[in-house]
């Protein structure tokens, strides 16, 4: 094919790319991981052999496995599966399945030992929770910041249908003329003007939505979630001071996660700590456009193999979980496990993730 004929079939295929559909739920039930089971009746892999092998120890038993793609709808009670209404500004959602409700007497226990644990970590040690290259003291900030609110979280006589709302963040060049250029959670509200929150993608939509559904009693907690990938601003915190700073909402209800690159990054860290907090759900949370074609069940860039299943088979050699829109109004807002085969049952290949590993 000629450069001249090849510019116009590659902008017909991004013009394709971008258009989200969800799926139909099927009219039948099948023992396979689109209803949260591993298909076959030979003894299950080991997550060993899952994580280092996803395409020949699980896709080769169940071809379903190679995606995200599931219907929790077909099973609420299995996949603590919640819609969620959004009407403007007012978001609802009706009680959690039975024994789904976050955080229950075993998650407190989980969060106030993880948050033991944050505590206790050396300023310069690695930990999987936060897999990036952060200064000593962006590190010790977000890490007892983070014990902080996990304490909240555990101590918290509410009752929630997801653990977290999740927001993944957005870089933008213009982001490094603001105030949030050097700023660190725990410091004072910064200055910011309209030109500045022009200055921050849809940053500041995300967490308007956010805010409206931890107002909403959809979590306890939210995840804000990016590094410093398209600027020097870390999207987290970022977004942490758009939350406490324009919309109220007090610190302690935000979980730092500040070191996401993209949005298959923000998809499986954000896993990463609800897996890390003993849930089984969080309610994944973006604003009305590219991105949230992106995280439906086809999006069209599989064609340009870039959806957040193939980046992540790519990247790391594995599939990162589940996720389907659980909104209502908005198909922005998504159910999000961390558990591929979320049906199977919890104490063997139902609570098994790959996103724990460093």
């Amino acid at each position: 094919m000629s450069r001249s004929s090849l510019l116009p079939a590659l902008l017909t295929t991004i013009a394709l790319a971008g258009c989200g559909y969800r799926e139909p739920v099927p009219a039948f039930v099948a023992n396979d991981a689109r209803f949260g089971r591993l298909n076959g009746h030979r003894e299950a892999p080991s997550k060993k052999a899952m994580c280092e092998s996803w395409t020949w120890s699980v896709i080769a038993r169940d071809e379903w496995a190679i995606t995200h793609v599931s219907f929790p709808e077909s099973n609420v009670q299995d996949a603590c599966f919640t819609p969620v209404t959004h009407r403007g500004r007012s978001v609802s959602a009706p009680p959690p399945p039975r024994g789904c409700a976050f955080p229950d007497e075993h998650t407190r226990a989980r969060l106030e030992a993880l948050a033991d644990e944050l505590d206790t970590l050396p300023d310069g040690v690695p930990h999987k929770l936060f897999p990036c290259s952060l200064s000593s003291r962006q590190r010790a900030v977000a890490r007892r910041h983070n014990a902080r609110a996990l304490r909240a979280a555990a101590r918290d006589a509410g009752s929630y249908p997801y653990a977290a709302v999740v927001i993944p963040g957005h870089g933008v060049l213009e982001s490094n003329d603001t105030v949030l250029a050097k700023y660190l959670p725990g410091q004072a509200c910064g200055d910011l003007g309209d030109g500045d929150l022009g200055r921050l993608g849809v940053m500041p939509f995300r967490t308007a939505r956010a805010a409206d559904a931890l107002r909403g009693g959809i979590a306890p907690l939210a995840i804000v979630s990016g590094g410093a990938v398209h600027s020097r601003v870390i999207e987290a915190f970022a977004m942490m001071q758009l939350l406490e700073c324009t919309e109220h909402i007090a610190p302690e209800r935000i979980l730092l996660e500040p070191c996401a690159e993209h949005t298959h990054t923000n998809i499986r860290n954000g896993a990463r700590w609800i897996d890390a907090m003993g849930a089984r759900a969080g309610y994944l949370l973006t604003d009305d456009w590219l991105q949230a074609d992106y995280l439906q069940d086809t999006s069209g860039f599989e064609y340009l193999m870039g959806t957040p299943d193939q980046r992540s088979l790519r990247d790391w050699g594995y599939v990162m979980g589940s996720w389907r829109q659980a909104s209502i109004g908005i198909d922005a807002g998504f159910w999000l496990t961390p558990y591929r085969f979320w049906a199977e049952p919890r104490d063997g290949l139902g609570s098994v993730t790959c996103v724990d590993l460093p």
